[in-house]
């Protein structure tokens, strides 16, 4: 009978124990719609990427034609010892060369100018990334996924705390 009692007390504790472990409450969160939310330049942000597109190809475009010009010069002074047409074409560089001066320091100059109206998007990120930890730790969330993570291959929307998040941070 000791051995019975005994037997069923340890049985007793052991499902204590394990009724004690914690199972991890997993949460699931939509980061892009937060950052879309707390970010509304995104206007302002693109025009950004299109300055820098437009400056990027105009630069390569003179550059291309920079090349094109002085192998035809090299071409021309290879071929003959007259310097009017090598002079033309130095001419030539050294407008295309001063345009494409002129040119990107007033796109630079532009640019700067758009960027001063855009928040600081790295203090915008880290708050965002402080209220997901705050809701996770208050709601006793174990671990959180984004949800356009592709390895997740299902989840319920119960475990969504996108909601949740943006009130907190009052979007």
């Amino acid at each position: 009978m000791k051995k019975a009692f005994l037997f069923a007390l340890l049985f007793c504790a052991a499902a204590a124990v394990y009724a004690q472990q914690q199972i991890p409450k997993i949460g699931v969160i939509d980061y892009s719609r937060i950052v879309q939310r707390m970010m509304p330049n995104s206007d302002q942000l693109q025009e950004i990427k299109n300055i820098k597109q437009a400056i990027d190809d105009e630069t390569a475009a003179i550059e291309a034609e920079i090349a094109t010009l002085e192998k035809e010069k090299s071409d021309i002074e290879s071929r003959s010892h007259f310097n009017d047409a090598s002079d033309d074409i130095n001419d030539q560089i050294a407008s295309l060369r001063y345009y494409l001066k002129q040119f990107v320091d007033e796109k630079n100059k532009e640019l700067e100018e758009k960027k001063a109206l855009v928040p600081d998007t790295t203090e915008i990120l880290s708050k965002i990334v402080n209220q997901i930890q705050y809701v996770a730790e208050s709601e006793g969330y174990s671990i959180i996924f984004d949800s356009k993570d592709r390895n997740i291959i299902w989840w319920t929307h119960s475990v969504d705390i996108t909601d949740l998040v943006m009130r907190k941070l009052r979007l």
